[in-house]
């Protein structure tokens, strides 16, 4: 009997613990983090108020390649944008009525080829690194610093850039369709929430098109997600957005900004750790290490006088 007891009240508390995660959201494997605050999940349905979504701009883009639509491209989901759905639908046997869900998406991305990627088959035995070029559009794979393995990708718009830095993969877990794809691996980016994840909008890659996250055809992140593990280090270069150097810089500041920062004292000698984007202990101290020997000020003076030195152009 007090088995029984001790059994049901283990019961009730896990009971507890699993509606208390629901309820915050917390990630899973079906459900990281990120997902909810990237790109919306849910079908695109017209409506008299045209709704502005991320994803408006893909189906905008695909559009036009394939002949419906012909007016902007841009986030909000229109009267001709509507129109172009309809008329499309109704060309793949579909129901006219405009609302973009799986089955649209899917015939969206009918006839698009995934271009050969080369090597296939195990890495060779070493560190295994991710390198994420956003001039260049392609992922590459390296091992010991070696490239192994390069992929096409579609990063940022820019508006929303794929964030430079050296970050960690913190999470992995599948996504069976819809605009993450087959799988997901989640970025330590402090702030946001930035990924590398497949896509039902394969016509994309190559292109500037995500709200900031990598963007891979599902076969590649597939095989990707196989190859790498958690903790995984990824080194994003490659354009960067609107520097505000006016902004306060002190213990704790997270951004852009302080990835400049961080790649500019490695570049002086002062090793502030990985560009991560985080104005921690040891950022602090290379920074007030850098202004005692250069004779710079402090505080803000010497981000200032540093960004002067690197010829960076303050906003």
């Amino acid at each position: 009997m007090r088995v029984l007891k001790r059994f049901g009240s283990v019961a009730a508390i896990a009971a507890l613990i699993v509606l208390s995660l629901i309820v915050r959201g917390a990630a899973s494997p079906e459900n990281p983090a990120f997902v909810r605050n990237d790109e919306p999940s849910e079908p695109l349905v017209p409506s008299r108020i045209p709704v502005r979504r991320n994803d408006v701009y893909d189906l905008k883009v695909r559009l036009t390649e394939l002949g419906f639509y012909s007016g902007p491209i841009d986030d909000v989901y229109d009267e001709a944008a509507v129109s172009a759905v309809k008329a499309f639908q109704k060309s793949y046997w579909l129901t006219p009525d405009g609302v973009v869900e799986k089955t649209t998406w899917r015939a969206l991305g009918h006839g698009v080829i995934r271009p050969a990627t080369g090597d296939t088959g195990p890495l060779p035995e070493g560190v295994v690194e991710i390198e994420v070029d956003t001039a260049t559009l392609t992922l590459t794979v390296l091992v010991d610093g070696k490239p192994c393995r390069t992929y096409p990708i579609a990063g940022g718009k820019w508006t929303d850039l794929t964030p430079v830095g050296e970050w960690k993969i913190i999470d992995k877990g599948y996504k069976v369709g819809g605009p993450f794809g087959s799988r997901w691996m989640a970025l330590n980016v402090p702030w946001g929430n930035y990924g590398i994840h497949g896509t039902d909008r394969p016509w994309s890659i190559g292109s500037y098109a995500s709200a900031g996250c990598v963007r891979m055809f599902n076969e590649d992140i597939e095989e990707l997600y196989d190859l790498v593990e958690i903790g995984t280090r990824v080194k994003i270069k490659g354009y960067l957005p609107r520097l505000n150097w006016n902004r306060p810089f002190t213990y704790g500041t997270e951004g852009p900004e302080v990835v400049v920062l961080q790649e500019g004292l490695r570049q002086f000698g002062f090793d502030a750790g990985p560009c991560d984007g985080i104005l921690g202990e040891r950022t602090e101290a290379m920074l007030n290490e850098m202004a005692t020997v250069f004779g710079f000020g402090k505080g803000r003076t010497v981000v200032r006088d540093l960004i002067t030195v690197m010829g960076i152009r303050g906003s």
